[in-house]
């Protein structure tokens, strides 16, 4: 008897056992499935398509329910085959397609090269197979916009755009070849050695996150710091540009770390290249790649005082905290969340991923999130911009206001607004300006013009239209913004400086002499100068600035903290970094004539913090380098965690607001491009030369143009008459006061560059000019590797000058350049 009750006993136990063990594995598997839910939002519907080029399926593209003119033909460069039959493949998903057809036209809209309908296509399985007969009628080696047009019967017409290019060339497969090999290469570390010739390691460069890497990173870096790291899925290419021997691609795929356990851990990676073509072989000039890992919100990474969020960069990730320090609302990766520390409780408020498609639309990354406020109830105002990948906008290019209720555990969307601009050139306005004030107004910036839009009414009024640079600042806070009236950029009679949180503006000006100008912020204390009517620094027929006589510091109370003025001394060239402001000091010397004397700075006691980086810390892990978290107040335990999304995202009192200005001037402006992506701009040639410099990069005008390019540039250069080759660019020499096209050449002001970037204009078949005083110049008709050839064209004569000797001295002069793009 009890031997049985022994048994029974033991049995009694293991059964238990079993069931606790049971209990345990499936609540544990629970608790996984929670997180992997999504925001309840239509799911993507949109054909995407892509172009057949080189032997592969490349540059997809995607669907605009909008016209977008040419404002995103930099997305992808397609080159056509040699009987310019584009094969395309479409993924139709709802196989909604009821007609095809194409426009090519020039990258400034104004000429109709071709516009043709098809009559059939084909299709299998989900997929079309079309091909676009293009016509005879495009010059090799020009760029053309193609805008692909879609009917369908689901999502009405729908727009797509690449840039076309009809070329002999085939050193683009060469290079793109060499882009794919050289990524499928870092995953392998033996397959890696074969890489090392390629990289210009420097010990300056920083290889403590695997967030980015670069070609002046360490071997170690390149091959993911000894992590077992593998892709996962395919490889997709885009094809940026092509221009000469000079190539850019991008390769965009997702990695995984094997042995991160059972949830495992899945990172977006960017791999952009840039090359040069040579017979002997392949230069690889820049490289750069960005990895960040998805946040899964696994209850795992909420622990101690840290969300983890893993690796990362820093640009992705943002924080604020509500009044009373409660709730946190972080953004990372285009994801939002919102942190309740007092109840464990999280929530993934928004993001435009999906468990349910193939992740090409749902997961397309041209749109970012901003968070604007956080309430301590856990409620969030946000801006979702950009490309909308899914939902009732999906298609649209714009700006959608979004509140989430923590009561309801809903979204609410509180208006959209469509833009016609790309998706980079729209994040660096918003980045500028975003700001939800305490008086119900939400003011933004958005095509060089601030709006207000009043949040009760939709009603929205203009603040500032037709913005030029230096003619604006903005606050490190966004609470204060300060513009000029009038297209002047060397002042203005009056600045306006508003206060976005109240509304309250001010007016500072006075006197019919004066001038003034908006330099910048320390804080929220701002800047400006006071010039006196008339005051112009000009030199060979063109402004250089317009100095003043004195800087005033207006604090948030209107009081002037601070003046800035020195007996014959004028001020030029001044520009706010954090709390030090740099300045020029000059001395009249005579008309429009001014010598500089010394630089000065005035530093201001003021602390300045990053608040983009405020409450996000990062640690050392052993294995995976850098990486980021959210810095909590209280300690979070992983078992405590719950994990929420909202059950809904509701529409109902959303409203489309247009938002309309007064038409812009027509100023030129230099775009900076590298690696594919848009690094700025400016009505300044040289600083957005220096903007792409580095990077390898290329400068285009306001067309997507390419005006300089830093790889394209022959070794050797020499015009036997340069005044027949400079005609057009000699005769408008005399004239020149500003950028602009004069007899099919782009005259540019190339003042400030240096003489080795100004010698691609002559590599180019235009010669360059160089001031040597007050009226005179030389141009410079070629160039080889030791020398530059300067032409006299008073006398006609010939000489050379040594590279480094000519660099010295035009530098002394104070490398006053003026280059030329002759236009086909």
């Amino acid at each position: 008897m009890n031997r049985l009750a022994k048994k029974i006993g033991i049995l009694s136990v293991i059964f238990l056992l079993a069931i606790a063990v049971y209990f345990m594995w499936n609540q544990r598997n629970t608790e996984k499935n929670e997180v992997m839910v999504y925001t309840s939002m239509d799911e993507a519907s949109l054909p995407v398509v892509y172009t057949q080029m080189y032997g592969r399926n490349m540059n997809l593209l995607h669907g605009y329910v909008q016209d977008m003119g040419q404002t995103v033909s930099r997305e992808a460069l397609t080159v056509l085959p040699q009987d310019r039959n584009l094969n395309l493949g479409i993924e139709d998903y709802k196989g909604s397609i009821t007609g095809i057809k194409y426009e090519v036209r020039s990258l400034d809209l104004s000429r109709l090269v071709e516009r043709t309908s098809l009559s059939k296509w084909d299709q299998e399985d989900g997929t079309v197979k079309a091909s676009l007969p293009i016509q005879n009628l495009l010059t090799k080696d020009k760029e053309y916009l193609l805008i692909l047009t879609l009917d369908t019967s689901e999502n009405g017409t729908l727009y797509y755009y690449t840039r076309i290019m009809w070329t002999d060339s085939t050193n683009g497969k060469d290079m793109i070849d060499f882009a794919f090999d050289f990524t499928t290469k870092t995953f392998n570390y033996d397959q890696a050695r074969d890489l090392t010739t390629y990289l210009e390691t420097n010990n300056t460069e920083d290889n403590t996150s695997l967030g980015h890497v670069s070609i002046r990173s360490s071997f170690s870096q390149l091959t993911w710091g000894g992590l077992s790291m593998e892709p996962v899925g395919e490889i997709r290419a885009t094809l940026k540009d092509l221009d000469g021997v000079m190539c850019s691609v991008s390769l965009e795929y997702q990695a995984a770390r094997k042995g991160a356990g059972d949830d495992g851990e899945l990172y977006e990676v960017e791999d952009s290249f840039t090359m040069k073509w040579d017979s002997r072989r392949i230069y690889l000039m820049d490289f750069e790649r960005t990895t960040n890992q998805i946040f899964s919100g696994q209850k795992e990474l909420f622990s101690g005082k840290r969300i983890t969020l893993g690796i990362t960069n820093p640009d992705e990730v943002q924080t604020r905290k509500s009044p009373g320090g409660n709730c946190i609302a972080y953004g990372i990766n285009r994801d939002l969340w919102t942190y309740d520390q007092k109840q464990s409780h999280a929530v993934k408020v928004f993001s435009f991923r999906s468990g349910k498609d193939d992740g090409l639309r749902s997961g397309y990354n041209q749109h970012d999130i901003k968070i604007l406020s956080v309430s301590d109830n856990g409620d969030v105002d946000f801006l979702v911009y950009g490309y909308m990948n899914r939902g009732i906008h999906e298609g649209s290019m714009g700006i959608a206001l979004y509140r989430y209720s923590s009561k309801e555990n809903a979204i609410g969307e509180r208006f959209f607004t469509p833009v016609t601009s790309s998706f980079e050139m729209l994040k660096e306005d918003v980045d500028q300006l975003s700001h939800l004030g305490t008086n119900g107004m939400l003011y933004l910036m958005a095509g060089r013009a601030v709006y207000g839009i009043d949040l009760n009414s939709n009603e929205y009024m203009v603040l500032a239209d037709s913005l030029s640079e230096g003619g604006y600042a903005v606050s490190s806070t966004e609470r204060h913004f300060a513009w000029q009236e009038g297209s002047d950029i060397y002042g203005a009679g009056v600045i306006h400086l508003m206060d976005l949180d109240t509304g309250i503006k001010r007016e500072i000006g006075g006197g019919e002499d004066n001038k003034y100008r908006p330099l910048g912020f320390v804080g929220d204390d701002f800047i400006y100068g006071i010039a006196k009517a008339g005051d112009i620094w000009s030199q060979n027929g063109r402004v250089m600035d317009a100095p003043m006589y004195r800087i005033e510091i207006m604090d948030q109370s209107g009081s002037i903290v601070k003046k800035y003025e020195q007996d014959q001394f004028s001020i030029a060239d001044v520009t706010v970094d954090g709390s030090r402001i740099h300045l020029t000091q000059v001395v009249k010397m005579g008309d429009q004539s001014y010598s500089v004397s010394k630089q000065d700075t005035i530093v201001c006691n003021q602390e300045i913090s990053d608040e983009e980086l405020k409450g996000i810390g990062w640690y050392a892990s052993e294995d995976r380098k850098k990486i980021y978290f959210v810095q909590l107040e209280q300690e979070a335990s992983s078992k405590n965690v719950s994990i929420a999304v909202p059950k809904k995202v509701a529409y109902e009192t959303t409203e489309v607001v247009e938002l309309k200005s007064r038409p812009q001037n027509q100023d030129n402006r230099f775009l900076a491009y590298a690696g594919g992506h848009y690094l700025g701009s400016s009505r300044s040639f040289v600083k957005a030369l220096d903007l792409a410099y580095e990077r390898m990069g290329v400068v285009t005008d306001q067309n997507h143009e390419i005006l300089w390019n830093r790889v394209n540039r022959p070794p050797v250069k020499s015009m036997k008459n340069p005044m027949k080759k400079g005609g057009a660019f000699f005769r408008n020499l005399p004239d020149f006061a500003e950028n602009g096209v004069k007899e099919g050449v782009f005259m540019i002001d190339a003042r400030g560059a240096e003489l080795n970037q100004i010698l691609y204009f002559i590599g180019q078949g235009c010669p360059a000019a160089a001031y040597t005083g007050q009226g005179g110049y030389v141009l410079l008709s070629g160039y080889d590797q030791y020398n530059v050839t300067l032409y006299n064209p008073e006398t006609g004569d010939s000489q050379k000058m040594g590279l480094n000797d000519a660099a010295a001295y035009f530098s002394a002069l104070g490398n006053d350049f003026v280059c030329g793009v002759i236009l086909e």
